[in-house]
């Protein structure tokens, strides 16, 4: 879709574009001299250069001057009265690229050279001849000496001596003599880098001095008759400011220009507005350059607000409109090119409304064309000649305008008529398709970044129009079909019909007669705002179709009338896919029920709905399923005439295949026939509401029964009992029936007795089952945790009725849940049943085991077996077996330990119950839990207390401390006795004393209780002076923790 707009001669007769000047970028002009390129040295030096120019970041142009005397010569000063316009065309040329901002002299000469003096001579002559050539300008020169044997050297008297006289021989200051050794190749490129440098800083002082120079020759100038010389410097200046990279004064300078020539009096109006335009540009464009996007886009508003209602001359109004449209693109130009380097834009605001507008104002111009291309061309065919049209020599002005002071016509004697007359004959020759559709190109590739759809939706709808006036129909058509789907979608009808109409012309044009079909099923619907006669003309246009003969349009001429025959009489079959469309047509299916069994008919209703104007003929209905062995059992082949906006519906009755139990019936497509030379197939691939159906086996009648004990208890082998009674009036044969756990795989499994194995899927197989006859089986069912599962078993038979084998199926699923039979819960307590978490290896400790029932299964419980780690010694007593456990009823097993080694986080070891349900012949189930983990210590020394069961109130009682020392050692020991607040007491409140090895120590203590009921006994605080980290905890753990003390009882006197 791309395509690059080339302005055509008359643009630039006109002005309507940009001098190519303008936009391309601006770099000062250098010119080298005494460069042969024939010399492959110089030649390098030349490719150098020009590599770098070349690139992105030039530091300017290069041309190569071969002759001394083709500079442009500088008009003089004068006081002449001001020129007939504001600035001449070629000025911008001539100073980009004919005149040498700075001219530099290529000499091959070293400093060692024998030959010095006569050829420093040579290079002062040559010199002195580019200067004639230049003659009066200001243009900067300079040498550059070629040594091809020498190096620079610091302190080089010779260089130094030979460098001051070739300047004053050649009339240079000293800093515009350099030198460019050759020796060594690969230093060439650094060289010429140094040397761009200067020559820019010589370049830029020579458009630094023209600035000066205009400015007081403008300053000069200020009777009102000199406006145009005054607009014409500040341009030059402004232009000269760009090319020394003085961005902001050249944009300062600019804008000047552009108030002074709106202010410019004396000159045509066309003039101003294509100098105002050239100007408007390079505001924008250095605006865009300093990252004020939003300065830029303001000066354009109003530099198109106030040319946008400009008149030109009568029969010239298409050129303003020209102008419009170029300015417009010019500026999308610059915004995007400002994005590519990294502006952001806005939604509502991007290149693509700019290349939009730019478009509209093209097609404003053909339409202002078309006002007098009638008139042009009888005038034309009657022999008027059209004249040809001189360049201006200034921007801006007609061929016919006049001096503005002398009044002479300054390009000849051409009459306005004439030259109107002129131009009109060559705007008939305009491609404008081939201007507007690349602008609407860019816009839709803006607004497809920025994503409003509906917009692209419209461009690509103008694009789509333009290719159509453009005779390119295929591509209008294929634009056209791009948006169909989203209008569709949308539902806007009026739009839709606008497209629709668009295609059906190009079909018609390209003589597609697939995609003509498909249109006019489209437009002749309700929903197409069209006429009737039209709608109806379309309806015939099928029939026509259908017959081989040409339809009827209004487009086309007897070309295309004899390619539609040559195309019809084949006779073809045309498939119109009608399920995207929204057309004329629809239709819709629904099965009667969700689900047939094998031995019943399958029944669905086809219901056929016309819209269009006339009734509709159908020669053959046809519906088409997934499953291929079913399409030729749904056909109608006699001829059904559809009636506008009446229902029509046909029933099909099929039988189902008995293979096909369990698979899916679904309608793939429906077609329906025009039958003719050329067969029309209308299809729908999807058709609503309900277009499919499952078939079913037959339902089973034998019966299976399974006998089932719930809930499920985790780990116990339960056998299941299975029954089936064959309800049938026959025999039924290839019995299978499956039993399959859902949803719990892993912790459900499922076997056959007598089989190790355990899976989650079981098949039992019978040959034959005669009528009420039974089948007994059974599995076994295992739960290793607690959870919620289904169980499903199939039952699946052959069964022969009526001559046909049937398959017939039952499906029926068990909730279930598997609970725990028991919760097992262990506890480590001391001889006297307090609870520890540590032991001593002097203790002997508790392993108190709890067996709870929550659930109404009665459980016998046949043993109880301990696993006891090797490092404790244990003592099991016997105990009845086996015994019950029921709901709500605990069972509680008990054995001593005692710890032989001190230890830490060790496990105890297991205990394991053997248990059945009561009553059930099942396997024995063995579940094994983990006995607590605990650390055991080793302690020198313990205490015991010797005291009554139970004390009385004020009543006082004795209690014995024994210290035991159990270690090799003598233990020195500090005990401190603190009764607190719930006692008196009588004996030895802080004692030190030592105790010989495997000795023992008694100390009496009479206490007397303060408070009756369960009453904590004092716990006195003892050190091992030996064993200072041993807690006193530790060492008291055996000592009574509670005395119960009864009230004291009055008796009344």
């Amino acid at each position: 879709l791309l395509y690059t707009i080339k302005f055509e001669e008359d643009d630039m007769k006109v002005d309507i574009g940009l001098p190519e000047e303008l936009q391309t970028p601006l770099y000062p002009n250098v010119g080298f001299a005494g460069l042969d390129l024939k010399n492959p040295l110089h030649a390098s030096i030349w490719d150098a250069f020009s590599t770098s120019m070349h690139s992105d970041n030039g530091p300017g142009r290069y041309m190569l001057v071969k002759d001394y005397n083709v500079f442009p010569k500088q008009c003089e000063a004068t006081n002449k009265p001001p020129p007939g316009g504001i600035l001449q065309r070629g000025w911008f040329d001539k100073h980009l690229n004919l005149v040498p901002a700075a001219v530099i002299l290529f000499y091959e000469l070293d400093w060692t050279d024998s030959h010095w003096a006569e050829k420093q001579l040579d290079c002062g002559l040559q010199l002195n001849y580019l200067r004639s050539g230049l003659g009066n300008r200001a243009t900067r020169l300079a040498v550059v000496l070629i040594q091809k044997n020498s190096m620079p050297v610091a302190d080089d008297s010779l260089a130094v001596e030979r460098a001051t006289s070739l300047s004053s021989a050649c009339e240079l200051a000293s800093n515009s003599l350099f030198v460019l050794p050759v020796l060594h190749a690969d230093h060439l490129v650094g060289y010429v880098i140094r040397l761009q440098n200067a020559f820019t800083e010589q370049a830029t002082q020579y458009y630094l001095g023209e600035t000066k120079r205009i400015k007081n020759n403008k300053d000069t100038l200020n009777r009102p008759n000199y406006q145009l010389i005054q607009a014409r410097h500040l341009i030059k200046v402004s232009f000269f400011h760009e090319i020394r990279k003085d961005i902001p004064t050249a944009l300062k300078h600019y804008n000047m220009t552009y108030a002074q020539i709106l202010d410019t009096k004396g000159v045509n109006r066309h003039e101003i507005k294509i100098l105002c335009g050239f100007i408007n540009f390079k505001i924008c464009q250095l605006s865009f350059r300093t990252g004020a996007p939003l300065d830029a886009i303001a000066q354009f508003e109003r530099h198109v607000k106030h040319f946008k209602e400009f008149t030109e001359p009568s029969g010239l109004e298409f050129q303003h409109k020209q102008w419009l449209s170029h300015q417009f693109q010019f500026f999308g130009d610059l915004f995007n090119d400002a994005m590519s380097a990294g502006l952001t834009a806005l939604q509502t605001k991007h290149p693509g409304f700019y290349y939009l507008q730019a478009a509209h104002y093209i097609i404003e111009r053909r339409r202002l064309t078309s006002i007098f291309s009638e008139q042009v061309k009888e005038q034309t065919a009657g022999g008027k000649q059209a004249v040809t049209l001189p360049t201006t020599k200034y921007f801006g002005q007609f061929p016919w305008e006049q001096d503005h002071y002398s009044g002479t016509v300054m390009n000849g004697n051409l009459a306005p008529d004439d030259c109107i007359f002129a131009m009109q004959v060559a705007e008939l020759d305009v491609d404008y398709s081939r201007i507007i559709i690349p602008l609407l190109n860019k816009a839709v590739g803006q607004f497809k970044q920025y994503k409003p759809t509906r917009m692209k939706r419209y461009l690509m709808l103008e694009m789509g129009n333009e290719y159509f006036l453009a005779g390119d129909y295929e591509k209008a058509f294929s634009i056209a079909m791009c948006v169909l789907g989203e209008y569709r979608r949308e539902k806007w009808w009026r739009l839709l019909t606008a497209v629709l109409e668009l295609c059906l012309k190009c079909s018609y044009l390209v003589a597609n007669v697939h995609d003509y079909l498909a249109v006019c099923c489209e437009l002749i619907g309700k929903n197409m705002m069209i006429e009737q006669t039209a709608k109806n003309t379309l309806q015939n246009n099928i029939s026509l179709i259908s017959e081989g003969k040409v339809p009827v349009m209004s487009e086309g001429d007897d070309a295309t009338g004899q390619t539609w025959k040559k195309r019809l009489s084949n006779g073809q079959d045309y498939t119109v896919e009608m399920t995207k469309l929204s057309s004329f047509l629809s239709c819709a299916a629904a099965f009667s029920s969700s689900a047939f069994q094998v031995d019943e008919q399958i029944s669905f209703d086809l219901k056929l709905v016309s819209t269009a104007v006339c009734p509709f003929k159908f020669n053959k209905i046809e519906v088409c399923f997934e499953n291929k062995s079913y399409d030729s059992l749904a056909v109608v082949t006699e001829d059904v005439e559809l009636v506008p906006s009446s229902v029509h519906v046909q029933t099909f009755k099929m039988d189902p295949c008995s293979e096909d139990a369990g698979s899916i019936l679904k309608i793939s497509s429906v077609k329906l026939h025009i039958s003719g030379l050329n067969t029309i197939i209308l299809q729908f691939g999807d058709v609503y509401p309900v277009a499919m159906c499952k078939i079913v086996p037959r339902v089973a009648l034998a019966k299976p029964t399974l006998s089932l004990v719930s809930p499920v208890l985790v780990g116990e082998y339960q056998r299941v009992s299975v029954n089936l009674l064959n309800c049938e009036q026959s025999r039924i044969s290839n019995v299978v029936f499956g039993v399959l756990v859902k949803s719990a795989t892993k912790e459900v499994e499922i076997s056959k007795p007598n089989d190790a194995s355990f899976v989650a899927k079981l098949e039992f197989r019978l040959d034959c089952l005669d009528p009420q006859s039974a089948s007994d089986s059974s599995f076994i069912i295992r739960c290793s945790n607690e959870i919620k599962f289904q169980l499903s078993y199939i039952l699946s038979y052959s069964i022969a009725l009526a001559n046909k084998t049937f398959l017939c199926e039952l499906r029926q699923e068990l909730a279930l849940s598997s609970v725990k039979p028991f919760v097992t819960k262990t506890s480590l307590m001391s001889s006297r049943c307090d609870p520890i978490e540590t032991l001593l290896t002097c203790d002997r400790c508790l392993i108190l085991t709890e067996l709870n029932a929550s659930h109404d299964s009665c459980i016998e419980i046949k043993d109880i077996k301990y696993d006891i780690n090797p490092e404790f010694i244990y003592d099991e007593t016997g105990r009845e077996k086996p015994f019950l456990l029921t709901k709500n009823n605990i069972v509680t097993d008990c054995i001593a330990i005692q710890p032989k080694s001190l230890c830490k986080d060790i496990q105890i070891g297991k205990v394991s119950v053997v248990w059945k349900r009561h009553d059930a012949v099942q396997i024995e189930t063995n579940t094994i839990s983990i006995l607590p983990t605990v650390t055991v210590n080793s302690i020198p020394v313990y205490l015991t207390s010797i005291l009554p069961s139970f004390g009385s109130l004020f009543s006082p009682f004795s209690v014995q401390l024994c210290i035991v020392n159990v270690s090799n050692y003598v233990q020195e020991i500090d005990i401190v006795a603190d009764p607190g607040e719930l006692f008196m007491f009588a004996g030895h409140k802080h004692l030190k004393c030592k105790i010989l090895p495997n000795d023992k120590e008694y100390l009496q203590y009479r206490l007397v209780p303060l408070k009756s009921g369960l009453v904590a006994m004092p716990q006195p605080v003892v050190k091992l002076l030996r064993h200072p980290e041993i807690e006193s905890s530790i060492l008291t753990n055996k000592l009574t923790k509670s005395i119960y003390v009864k009230p004291k009882v009055f008796v009344a006197s």
